[in-house]
Formats: structure tokens, C-alpha cells, sequence
């Protein structure tokens, strides 16, 4: 059952600004997440995910509360680390776009069915 859906979008003219700013990168992005090519389009679209799941996650507060990690295939899925996530109840699904100086993200929390 979906519990909430979060949504951003993100000017990627204002993260290039920012990612110009000494320990901006390492602010918002965790080291796995750092060890991705950091180009302007992957850190504006990990900005936005990590916006739309914090509107999922009302506890979510800190850049470093959820990565955004890649499988193998490249798509995009979310790791939270806050401890008040519970992985075994709850699923979170995001999508990543760009579009001409746009990053946006949508993220849905999904509760489990059958538990």
C-alpha cells in the first residue's frame, strides 16, 4: 500500500554553484555515494532524490539519512539509514530525471502488504 509520495526538482545552474563551495560534495553525499563520477547531473538528481524522500520520511533530516545508490543495471534505488526505517515493513521506489538544467526526483513509500 503506498503511504506517502514525495516530489522535487532542482535548478542544476544552483548545484553547480554550490558544488563549487569547498565540502559541499561531502555534505550532501555519502562516501558510497562519492565514489561515482560526480558529474553536475548525478549530484543534481542524488540533491533531488534525496529531497523527495525526505517528504516521504517526515524523520529524515540529514543529507546522509539516505543514499542513493545505483544497481547494476544503473537504475537508482534508495538506502536509508536512519535507524527509524524499517526495511522489513516498508519499500521505498524512486525515479530520476534530467531535463535541460532540471534534476527532479519522485520517491513513493510503499508498506508492505501481508504483514
Amino acid at each position: 500500500m503506498i503511504v506517502r509520495i514525495g516530489i522535487d526538482v532542482v535548478e542544476t545552474s544552483r548545484v553547480a554553484k554550490a558544488m563549487r563551495r569547498p565540502g559541499f560534495v561531502e555534505r550532501i553525499l555519502t562516501p558510497r555515494e562519492r565514489e561515482l563520477e560526480l558529474t553536475l547531473a548525478r549530484v543534481a538528481g542524488r540533491w533531488a532524490a534525496k529531497e523527495a524522500a525526505a517528504k516521504c520520511l517526515a524523520e529524515v533530516h540529514r543529507w546522509h539519512d539516505v543514499e542513493v545508490l545505483n544497481r547494476g543495471d544503473g537504475s537508482p534505488y534508495l538506502q536509508v539509514v536512519h535507524p527509524s526505517f524499517n526495511p522489513e515493513t516498508h519499500v521505498l521506489h524512486v525515479s530520476i530525471s534530467h531535463e535541460r538544467g532540471l534534476a527532479a526526483a519522485v520517491v513513493v513509500l510503499e508498506r508492505k502488504t501481508g504483514l
